[in-house]
């Protein structure tokens, strides 16, 4: 039995890194017990990284490379391990393997794949930040995504605001801007950020100005706007009212 321990767990250059090792061993998917794995906590094997290459590096596609990216960020504990599991079936004959929809691993990846996304687009539409009182251009922001995209999502917000200061803190993580890096950290709590600023009353009238009920169908505003997001937006305590 072998072992691999993605650390972090979501990063692609780690997970990329050990599977290289294992591929260029030749150590099959079944022997190896990645980390998250039922398994992992329970056998010991040795490091793959250690082993010594018994072939060339292997040649993958960038398509391949971008749904590996997307599907690490998943909370799924089996994700190493499917991941790897195409990436043997990739290298071994089978290299139109993720045009095959209906293949059980391709279409598990793509279900991950498209959770991820999608929690992504929720983070960049549904972050709130705060400006923190006594500290001028400042803000913070408390965010729980479903899966760990903070790293991906990141960058987005580096170009989007990056004339400002400004944090945004998860349960398992945060990143810092402060106009000319991004630094990553440990996860906080809510009470991290605050609770609601001056900006947030003249934003809430405004939102209320321009709301037209004619235009809402509740079904699909909390399709598009899940009511687990509504504690992170000041517009939302209006709408029963409107």
């Amino acid at each position: 039995m072998y072992a691999a321990t993605v650390d972090p767990p979501w990063d692609g250059a780690a997970w990329r890194t050990l599977a290289r090792a294992a591929l260029r061993a030749g150590v099959e998917p079944a022997a190896i017990a990645w980390e998250g794995d039922t398994q992992a906590g329970l056998l010991a094997g040795v490091d793959v990284a250690t082993l010594p290459p018994r072939g060339p590096s292997p040649r993958v596609s960038g398509e391949f490379l971008t749904l590996a990216d997307a599907v690490l960020c998943h909370r799924d504990p089996q994700r190493h391990a499917l991941l790897y599991r195409l990436l043997w079936r990739l290298a071994h004959g089978e290299s139109n393997l993720l045009d095959r929809a209906t293949d059980a691993d391709v279409r598990r990846a793509a279900e991950l794949d498209k959770a991820v996304r999608r929690d992504t687009h929720k983070m960049k539409a549904f972050v709130r930040f705060r400006e923190v009182p006594g500290e001028r251009d400042r803000f913070i922001a408390w965010f729980e995504p479903d899966h760990f995209i903070v790293d991906r999502v990141a960058p987005f917000f580096q170009k989007r605001f990056a004339g400002m200061r400004w944090a945004i803190v998860t349960p398992y993580r945060h990143v810092a801007w402060d106009g000319e890096a991004l630094a990553f950290g440990p996860g906080g709590v809510r009470a991290d950020a605050p609770a609601d600023d001056a900006r947030e009353e003249l934003w809430r009238t405004y939102y209320a100005h321009i709301f037209n009920p004619a235009r809402i169908n509740p079904r699909m505003m909390r399709q598009e706007m899940p009511q687990k997001y509504w504690k992170h937006l000041p517009e939302t305590a209006l709408l029963p009212t409107l």
